[in-house]
């Protein structure tokens, strides 16, 4: 690397914080930050990161589809995935607890592990910052670490396993035309409806009509037992049409009779004779 190569921006940030150590670091590392998104602090630290490979995929419709008919609904993006490596520098390969004094870090092998123990069980989401770009609402899936002789007994090298959270934001109408609903809740896909008028529910009474429904409906169900007692039934709604010769003060007071009478017959058919 040479002098050009440096990040200006990075060195007068770290020179307005004072800290000489800064300085040299932010000099010598390229910028590769770990970060919670939600407080923006650094969720993770390590020494350097030595690799990352971020894959983005989608699946496409594999029917044939008539030409010019190819539309979004055909394609669907699927999570995005980021595999990388970290470094972490260890003072001595007998203890994790030990963190490495000339390491700008200072941050211990066992530390590291235990914070991704806890990121690896809790639901969270971070932003990966590189100098390409800043890979936003990722969860961490999957890690494991090496240590070996090649590299060293001191180097703990940790692979990360990160799955992009796409979120989705929930739509809300407002304005003069929302006040005019385009769908209801019995045709709505959503989990939340349109947000219907409410209806209470109510009774109405019976009418001879209503009665004479339910009588049919009675006799349908029990056609042995509703047999034996068609008779006196139909001549009561026989003497319930002859009524509507008399005057009209007449008929309804013959017709609330009938109807009761309706009531009293269903009722003692149901339940027996000597039932209330």
């Amino acid at each position: 690397m040479s002098i050009i190569d440096l990040n200006t921006a990075d060195i007068f940030n770290a020179i307005g914080g004072g800290s000489p150590l800064s300085i040299i670091d932010s000099a010598l590392h390229p910028q590769y930050v770990i970060r919670d998104s939600k407080t923006g602090s650094v969720a993770l630290e390590f020494s350097g990161m030595s690799s990352i490979q971020p894959e983005g995929r989608a699946q496409i419709t594999t029917a044939p589809v008539e030409k010019g008919q190819y539309q979004s609904i055909n394609k669907v993006k699927d999570p995005a995935t980021v595999r990388c490596e970290i470094i972490v520098s260890g003072l001595t390969g007998f203890s994790g607890s030990i963190p490495n004094i000339f390491d700008l870090t200072f941050t211990s092998q066992s530390s590291v592990l235990r914070t991704l123990k806890s990121m690896l069980e809790t639901a969270n989401t971070y932003d990966i910052e590189t100098p390409k770009e800043t890979l936003t609402s990722y969860d961490l899936v999957e890690h494991s670490y090496e240590v070996n002789s090649q590299h060293g007994v001191t180097m703990l090298r940790i692979y990360l396993y990160f799955q992009e959270v796409i979120q989705q934001m929930e739509v809300t109408l407002s304005g003069a035309q929302a006040d005019k609903k385009p769908t209801k809740d019995e045709i709505s896909k959503g989990a939340n409806g349109t947000g219907d008028a409410q209806k209470e529910g109510a009774s109405k009474p019976a009418t001879v009509d209503d009665l004479s429904k339910s009588w049919s409906s009675l006799k349908e169900s029990v056609k042995d037992i509703a047999q034996k007692i068609t008779d006196p039934i139909t001549s009561g709604f026989q003497s319930a049409l002859d009524t509507v010769k008399t005057a009209s003060v007449d008929v309804a007071a013959s017709a609330t009779k009938k109807a009761s009478e309706l009531v009293k017959n269903i009722s003692e058919n149901l339940t027996g004779p000597g039932s209330k």
